[in-house]
């Protein structure tokens, strides 16, 4: 018989072993359990980063709302003036300044918009409210809310660098030859020449200076037999590339040597507007002194960006905080538009301009919104200009027996980027067709629009692939594109800004009235040849009717809110 082995002596090593394996089932417990809870605080976490995600993309949200308009300051800028006067809008000069981007009590050196925003929460031990709530009774432990801080990535507030020195040509326009000359002799006893500014680095870190463009030299004696016209161009080379003609007359008179005083230079307008920069003249007829010469002073404040950096911090749950950077550019056209009130962008041969008839038809280039006053029409050529000239101005015989205010131009020298040649041209056309797809106002060709645009609000995109005949019913307003022939018909009216890029022009049938408060710009162009130039324009306003074009410097800016203050890039900080 087998007999069972005695494992007393074994029961020290299993107790020992039981225990052994109950802690190592503990330790797995407790690391489980460990696992959870930092599981659930891991989601907790992530959450609150969301959030604070997303408050910082509601923060510059509002940044591009308040920049496009959309908000009225809580105090003036101008308290003289209504909110919707143009010194109380918004525009990124006025975005990146402390001074009129905060409120006056706002001690705050970083430009955040305090003026057009509340913020209301003051956290503790700051001294004064850093964050602007977007729920009830905030708290910081559970609530949600942004900072903002907006600045300019070009500094375009430092300085203004120009000259006036032309390419070719000069600042005065000899009807002898009809040529420009710097300098132009009558008899052999009289001269008068324009000297250039050079290069000139201006500090506007102030926000203005004071400055000049060149000077008249007025020598012998003699008689100006007729006004002579003049235009000193001022190429701005910082912080952009552009140029602006500022234009006028020198008056006819006889002048005696010995007494040179008083020959006088009247300009088409004292007040002129390049980049955002206003630009003042100090007088306004400039007069010679004793000497015979003057200088074109004039004061220049900062350009405006077209670019602005907003900078949200975005405020969570539970201390999360997040930060994201966006470039906002301003519009397609980066600040500049076309440089009269109907411009007329192409060759001489082919051309057709017919103002129209009737005594109450205007064009005027006097701005309805300030004191700028612009080219009522301009070409792109002198031979075109002569067109237009010999249409509305002088004695008749011509069909013209309106109302002409300021005085045409060749603006050839004053095109933006985008209207400097096709290839330009298309690629602003072509960015306007796709924002006129993604909201659902694009026309293909044989589509006809039932609204274009807001004429109230001189606001909307209306994109046409094609002709189009404007009716009163359409309404008219905000940025009107056509790419074949725009037919004016009855009594339409339009506020805003009208692009023509095909062949036909714009033409006027039937009667009625209309009135036009912005810009035209007939620029043809073949989008299957861009390098073939563009095509000669054709406006044709014989067909009958009234019609006023007159420029308004508000509703371009409103019909540029459809295409203003897009998103360039973002970036997580």
């Amino acid at each position: 018989m087998q007999t069972e082995k005695n494992r007393e002596s074994e029961k020290g090593a299993a107790l020992v072993m039981v225990l052994m394996i109950t802690m190592l089932l503990l330790a797995a417990v407790g690391g489980l359990l460990l696992e959870v809870s930092m599981n659930t605080a891991n989601v907790t976490d992530a959450t609150a980063e969301q959030q604070a995600y997303n408050a910082a993309e509601s923060g510059i949200q509002s940044a591009i709302n308040v920049l496009r308009g959309n908000t009225v300051p809580s105090t003036l800028l101008d308290a003289s003036k209504p909110a919707s006067d143009p010194s109380n809008q918004i525009n990124f000069r006025k975005a990146v300044r402390a001074s009129s981007s905060n409120l006056p009590s706002d001690t705050s050196t970083a430009a955040r918009l305090s003026r057009w925003m509340t913020y209301n929460y003051t956290p503790s031990g700051a001294s004064q409210a850093d964050r602007v709530t977007l729920i009830p009774s905030y708290q910081e432990r559970n609530g949600y809310a942004f900072g903002l801080t907006l600045t300019d990535p070009d500094r375009t507030g430092n300085i203004i660098g120009f000259n006036t020195t032309k390419t070719s040509g000069g600042a005065i326009y000899d009807s002898r030859d009809k040529t420009w000359k710097n300098s132009i002799n009558f008899n052999g006893t009289l001269t008068i020449t324009y000297t250039p500014s050079n290069s000139t680095i201006l500090d506007v870190s102030s926000g203005s200076a004071n400055t000049n463009y060149g000077s008249f030299q007025v020598t012998g004696s003699g008689t100006i037999p007729e006004d002579l016209r003049f235009e000193v161009l001022v190429n701005m080379t910082a912080p952009y590339t552009v140029s602006r003609g500022i234009r006028g007359y020198i008056k006819a008179q006889t002048v005696l040597l010995g007494v040179l005083g008083g020959v006088k230079f009247d300009f088409d307008s004292q007040v002129s507007q390049l980049m955002g920069s206003t630009i003042t003249l100090d007088g306004d007829p400039m007069v010679t002194n004793a000497g015979g010469s003057v200088t074109v002073g004039a004061n220049m404040t900062q350009a405006e960006p077209f670019r602005v950096v907003v900078s949200a911090v975005g405020y969570g749950p539970r201390g999360a905080r997040k930060v994201l950077e966006a470039t906002i550019q301003k519009n397609f056209f980066n600040g500049m538009t076309a440089p009269a009130t109907l411009t007329l962008v192409g060759p001489a041969a082919g051309s057709v301009f017919e103002p129209g008839s009737s005594s109450v038809t205007e064009y005027s280039g006097k701005d309805v919104a300030s004191s700028v006053i612009i080219p009522p029409i301009g070409t792109t050529n002198d031979a075109n200009l002569e067109l237009v000239l010999g249409k509305t101005s002088g004695d008749p015989p011509h069909p013209f027996n309106g109302k002409i205010t300021g005085t045409s131009a060749n603006v050839e020298s004053e095109m933006p980027f985008w209207l400097q040649n096709p290839t330009n041209l298309n690629g602003t056309v072509q960015a306007l067709k796709l924002t006129a797809q993604n909201s659902g106002t694009y026309y293909s060709s044989g589509q006809t629009p039932t609204v274009v645009g807001d004429n109230a609000t001189a606001r909307g995109l209306t994109f046409v692939d094609g002709d189009l005949t404007l009716t009163p019913t359409m309404g008219g307003g905000g940025i009107l594109v056509v790419t074949g022939k725009l037919t004016l018909h009855g009594n339409f009216n339009f506020n805003g800004l009208i692009l023509v890029t095909g062949t036909g022009g714009i033409e006027r049938s039937g009667g009625g009235t209309g009135t036009l408060q912005g810009n035209i710009i007939v620029a043809p162009y073949n989008k299957d040849n861009l390098d073939a130039g563009f095509l000669p324009p054709k406006y044709d306003l014989s067909g009958g009717g009234n019609s006023g074009v007159i420029y308004n410097s508000s509703s371009v800016a409103n019909g540029m809110v459809a295409v203003s203050n897009f998103v360039l890039a973002v970036a997580e900080k």
